[in-house]
Parts: C-alpha cells; structure tokens; sequence
C-alpha cells in the first residue's frame, strides 16, 4: 500500500469516529446522573436535567465548548462560585481545556463529573494538549484565598510566580490615587495610577524575576464602609490596568495583619510563595505612609504624611523602605518624624526599683496610692513587688468600683494590713478621696508614679492587646482623656513621700519578646 492510501485510510478512520464519537460528563457520586454535552456549545448548572440543585450553583455556572474530532473541551466559569479541575480552583471568567478523564467539578468541592470522550482519542492528530495540573493553573487563572477567620483576603493574579525577591508596595497613595482628589476615595471607582511610571517600572521589576506584591490596610471593610465584593472587583480593575502580575495582600480590621504589624508578610513567607524561601536583602517596600512632616505652600504645599506604618512595616521586616516619589520618579530622599518610641531599644534589664529609694522599716501598717495611666505596668509591678510583702491590693476593675475600693481599704487597714490602691488615680481628685481614708485611720500613704513617656504605654496597649486576649480594649477616647486628666501627684497632697517606678518589660517566651520589640503602632 502506497503511503498517500495509508494516510488518507488513517485520516478517514479518525474522522469516522469524529462523527460517531459522544462526549458526557460521568458523575462520580451516585446522587448525580449522566450529563450528555453536543458538538460546540453547552452550558451546565442548576437545573432539572443535571439534578443538582445546590444554590451555589448558577444555572448557566459553566460553559463547556465540545470539540469532538480534536476530543476536547473548552471550558469557561461563567458563575460566581469556583469550579474546579483535577482539584485546582478556577475562577470566574477564567477559560481552560478538558481532555478526556479529566475531572471537573461544576462547583468547587461539589458535584465532580469525569469528561468522558466515546470512543477515546487514539491517534496522534487527535491527541490534545495535556491536562490542566496545579501548576499549569497557576500560570493561568487568578484566585481570591482567605487567612485568620476572614482577617487577611489574598488575591493573586494570573501568572504570579514564586520567588526570593519581593517588591513589595502599599496600595493607596502609592500605587494609585483619587481621581476626585480626596484623600479618601469616594466609592470603589475613584482611582487612578498615581503616577505615569508606575506600570513600565512594575514591568521592568517582573521582568528581573521580582515577584510583585501589594500590602494595604482596609479597616473600612471591617467597619462597613465598604464592601468586600466591591473593593474585590475594585482589586482586579488596578492589576488589570498595571498589566502585569501582582499578589495583594488585605488586611481587614485591627490585628496582627495590618501593618506596621507583619501578619501579611509572613503569610506570604509561610503559605503564599510556594515554599520558596524569600531572602530579605533583595527585597524592598514603597509605600506614602513615612512620617514625613508638611512642607511647601500654596501650590507646593504638601500634606504630612497621616502616619508611619509603611516605615515602621519596612523596618520590622528588615526591608530596604522607599517613598513612591524616591522609588517611581527619582527624587531625593525626603525628611521623616521619627516615632516617639522606639520598642528596638528598650532596656530589657531595668530593674523595677532602687532598693535604695523605697525602704519598708517603720511601716508596719500603711496605704500606697499607684498612679500610672492604662498599660503602664502599675498590675503587674503591684503582684510581683508587694503580693509578696503581703500588702493587700484593691482595683476597680476587680472590685466594680471606687466605692468598693475605698471600703475595701478601710477592712484592710483596720485589721492591720497594708494595702496598694491599684487604679490609674491620675488626678488629685481621685487620689484624694484614698488620701482621706489614710488621715482619718492615722496611716500613713505613700505614692508611688509609673516612670515611662505616654509613647511606650500606647506601645504597652497594643502588646498586651495582640498578646493577651484576657485583657478588655482600651478605647483611645478613654486614654485620651485620661491623659488629659493626669495631674503629677505633690507631696502637699498628704503623700509621706513620692517614689518614681521604672518599667521592666517580662516575657513568657521568645515570641512574646520579639513582638514587643516590633514597632506596634501606626503613629
């Protein structure tokens, strides 16, 4: 037989069972019933003749073009809900082929049905392209993904590659501004590119094997000020203008993702860059939130920057930090504000107290009055310097109120115990009312003030909030206005004499250590 007989014999075999050759999609749970797909268009969903009838599930959720000579299928996710391919998740809008034995589920996780070609293809010509796999996925199709109960939304492009180095950036106000020149964007339309140079400059870090990621604090979601849904769709529009692949990471709410805190980065480092290591020194962060004070006037004036955390976020990672002006365009580095308090050089071996200034002979029987505002420590030193010395000790927060207190005070004393008024008494009013019971009852009272600057105790808050659940939140109104209130105690109150506390900050362990030691606050 001549070769051109053969092929034409071959070819018209192929073609023959082209012709004859049925597609269906076989259910693998016995729940499900077969579904027969034609030649070019189908769509698959709820409805009566697939039997599924999970609201999760569009009517129209896939679309499924059938080619039967070439035994493959196109498909497309035309509902809102994921489906899935040999396990990997595919996102709405996303396209990918089907060949025969592949497995897809119309909804993620729910309702798998095996692509099944009758008869299968055999002949080269009719070999398609191979399966979907995991990685292949990646390279083509988006997802969303979730950490910490909701707190962290991750978004990563089609495309996104894992590697040692990260550009890393804020979002507003550095990768993008108002279109209305708010500096609060007025619904999920109002952006634009903050600056011309931004895509080719992202393009050019990609291109050097940079994977680029985005980090921004969306507290308004929390608050419901927007909408997760909307500010999804506003997410995919900004990567889709900047034409290159990106990951964003979204912090929701307070906690341990929003920066300057390092939540977002190390799940990147953890779950989201594939197991590859990421090496720090070859990675940088941008971001418009440095600390920089207002400068200019008139038409050169520009606002100070509203806080630190892009700074403070770069600084606990260990990262080189850049402002967009200095990163995009060029220009100089800018002047900063320093943070009133630097946690990196705190002296861990302060002791609590000078033996020498504070001595217990002679005082049999006395009342010591703390004065310390929230978070400075006044508990803590309380149970570790006096429980131990048997003095007794009386908190509101225990006892309900001041009242109590001052009941409770009066028991001790009159039997001849010493007690420690533990409450923030920060104004000689408050304290007076201790001072009173002492002087009626012949005992005498000591005063004993927390030493350490506003700064550090905003910065023992926060600790004690990320560390320790058991503790209520301080509301900065509260704070605010107890620090207004603070008045510095005076011997003419009727104190026996003033004592100064130093903070020595303890820890349960490493990690304990280590967070404290990590900028904290925004401002």
């Amino acid at each position: 037989m001549s070769m051109a007989k053969y092929l034409n014999r071959s070819v018209g075999k192929a073609g023959k069972d082209a012709a004859a050759r049925i597609c269906t999609l076989k259910p693998t749970e016995p729940e499900h019933q077969v579904i027969h797909l034609s030649a070019g268009e189908n769509f698959v969903g709820r409805s009566r003749e697939t039997g599924i009838r999970d609201s999760k599930c569009s009517k129209r959720q896939i679309e499924l073009q059938v080619d039967m000579k070439k035994a493959v299928v196109a498909l497309k996710v035309l509902g809102v809900n994921p489906c899935g391919v040999n396990g990997v998740m595919v996102m709405q809008d996303t396209e990918c082929k089907l060949n025969h034995g592949d497995l897809v589920e119309i909804v993620y996780g729910r309702h798998p049905f095996e692509v099944v070609f009758s008869p299968p293809p055999t002949d080269d010509n009719e070999k398609a392209a191979p399966s979907p796999t995991s990685a292949s996925i990646t390279e083509k199709t988006e997802k969303w993904d979730s950490a910490g109960n909701g707190k962290l939304v991750i978004f990563t492009s089609a495309g996104v590659r894992a590697s040692e180095k990260i550009a890393g950036y804020d979002m507003d106000g550095t990768i993008i501004k108002t279109k209305s020149g708010l500096v609060f964007p007025k619904n999920t339309d109002d952006w634009q590119i903050i600056f011309p140079e931004v895509p080719e400059k992202l393009k050019s870090l990609h291109k050097e094997g940079f994977k680029i990621c985005f980090f921004t604090n969306q507290g308004g979601i929390a608050r419901g000020k927007i909408s997760l849904d909307d500010f999804k769709v506003k997410i995919k529009q900004i990567v889709a203008k900047l034409g290159v692949p990106i990951q964003v990471f979204i912090a929701i709410g307070d906690g341990f993702y929003r920066k300057p805190l390092t939540g977002m980065w190390q799940h990147l480092r953890n779950e989201m860059n594939d197991g590859l290591d990421i090496q720090e020194d070859r990675c940088f962060f941008v971001g418009d939130a440095a600390g920089r004070p207002e400068t200019g006037k008139g038409a050169t004036k520009q606002r100070k920057d509203h806080s630190l955390a892009d700074r403070l976020f770069a600084a606990n990672i260990g990262l080189s930090f850049y402002t967009p002006e200095v990163h995009f365009l060029g220009k100089r580095v800018e002047q900063w504000n320093k943070p009133d308090f630097d946690p990196t050089a705190v002296h861990d071996k302060l002791s609590l107290l000078d033996p020498d200034d504070l001595t217990f002979e002679g005082h049999s029987c006395e009342m010591v009055i703390m004065v310390g505002l929230p978070g400075s420590g006044k508990s803590h030193f309380c149970a570790a310097f006096f429980q131990s010395r048997g003095y007794k000790i009386v908190n509101a927060d225990t006892l309900g109120s001041t009242q109590n207190c001052l009941t409770a005070c009066k028991r001790f004393l009159d039997s001849g115990n010493s007690c420690v008024v533990d409450n923030t008494n920060v104004d000689s009013a408050s304290r007076k009312k201790f001072l009173q019971v002492a002087s009626e009852m012949k005992i005498p009272c000591r005063c004993l003030v927390m030493n350490l600057p506003v700064a550090q105790v905003k910065h023992n808050i926060a600790f004690r909030e990320l560390s320790d659940t058991n503790h209520s939140k301080i509301k900065d109104m509260v704070f605010n206005m107890m620090k207004k209130k603070y008045q510095e105690p005076t011997l003419d109150e009727g104190f026996k004499s003033i004592h100064k506390v130093n903070f020595k900050p303890e820890f349960a362990d490493e990690k304990q250590e280590k967070l404290y030691k990590m900028y904290l606050l925004e401002k």
